[in-house]
């Protein structure tokens, strides 16, 4: 969950931090790609560490440096050290999601889509939460509070985890041949491309739908917006229920067929149908997670799967993210609104690529 909160504090008060330290919407964007970028780097060497030193480790120290780099960004006054503050805090955060999401793969087997749905909704919980934090830091103190709140929250969690989380064997090391038996390396440079355009949309929306609510309806936006994201719950949930009970790829491809419309009319709509439609977006985007995650664990092996879950985060949220800098771009010259149309275009792809993946898994299995 906390995670999540830190991943919507930018995009929360984008505007408001545009106006504070007067920059362009496009300036900003690049300040978040690149956090965002980092927010998938760590996921990759720590996805290797995963075998050495096990998730309680990983996710204390991921903690530990949350409550630095957040408290030290509280106490940012220039633009350069806010950036820089950032850029670390998306490091240590990038460590959550391929350290928890292989124990839960480890730990879980016939029930893996609920379970992947049920860390879902503690995720849909922060990320709808973030917008809350920043609405009631920016009414009642400044920015900055948000930023310190989040901070102390990690360091109370920290020794929690460290008591909570047991202690596990280590693994052997990993060799390239792991990921070639059989089908294995043509199903994953497939899922690659895959995760790529998931985790583009993904922070299309996480990152720009604030803003359209700012312009729509002013200072009491992120009010909206945050129930507007607590409705993901629900399609955590539907994912994870239908997820153990259908083809998994074939429900993902679905989700994205119905995406692609809802992006669309995002820029045609206004007050009571633009809630309509992100209510209707928030649920099917984050219905994503549970199925994509459980894809994982259905084309590979346990032994490479912590570095697949870590590939799949880098992609998703580190390459991914630099577009918030296009989207700020996008909005500088015509408007957020237009975003999310020109993104859709992405979807087509995703549902052929998933087309592919699901024919070479086919052919593993016969």
């Amino acid at each position: 969950m906390s995670v999540h909160i830190v991943m919507m504090l930018i995009p929360s008060m984008f505007i408001n931090l545009i106006n504070f330290y007067d920059l362009s919407a496009s300036s900003l964007g690049l300040i978040f790609s690149i956090s965002s970028f980092c927010f998938g780097l760590g996921s990759l060497p720590m996805s290797l560490l995963y075998n050495k030193y096990g998730p309680r480790v990983l996710l204390v120290f991921s903690q530990i440096g949350i409550f630095i780099t957040a408290f030290l960004a509280s106490n940012s006054q220039s633009i350069e050290s806010f950036a820089i503050f950032n850029i670390f805090l998306g490091l240590f955060a990038s460590i959550h999601h391929p350290v928890s999401l292989t124990l839960i793969s480890e730990v879980f087997d016939k029930n893996i889509s609920k379970a992947n749905a049920f860390h879902g909704v503690f995720g849909s919980l922060g990320v709808s939460i973030g917008p809350l934090l920043c609405y009631y830091a920016i009414t009642n103190f400044d920015w900055q509070f948000s930023f310190f709140l989040i901070a102390i929250f990690n360091l109370i969690i920290a020794p929690i985890t460290y008591f909570v989380i047991p202690k596990v064997k280590t693994k052997e090391s990993l060799n390239m041949l792991d990921f070639k038996m059989g089908n294995q390396l043509k199903m994953l440079k497939i899922f690659s491309l895959i995760s790529l355009i998931v985790g583009i949309v993904f922070t299309i929306f996480n990152t720009f739908i604030p803003s359209v609510f700012k312009v729509a309806i002013g200072e009491q936006s992120n009010l909206y917006v945050s129930g507007i994201l607590i409705c993901g719950i629900f399609g955590q949930v539907l994912s994870g229920f239908f997820g153990d009970k259908f083809n998994r790829i074939k429900l993902l491809s679905i989700v994205l067929m119905v995406l692609c419309p809802l992006f669309i009319a995002t820029y045609f709509l206004s007050n009571f149908s633009l809630i309509a439609v992100s209510v209707l977006l928030a649920v099917f985007m984050y219905s994503i997670q549970p199925l994509i995650n459980s894809i994982i664990k259905d084309i590979t092996t346990a032994k490479i799967r912590s570095v697949v879950f870590g590939l799949n985060f880098f992609l998703m949220f580190g390459v991914s993210g630099l577009v918030a800098g296009l989207g700020g771009l996008i909005a500088d010259l015509y408007s957020f609104e237009l975003i999310f149309p020109i993104f859709s275009i992405l979807f087509p792809v995703g549902i052929f690529l998933l087309y592919l993946l699901y024919k070479n898994k086919e052919t593993v299995e016969v």
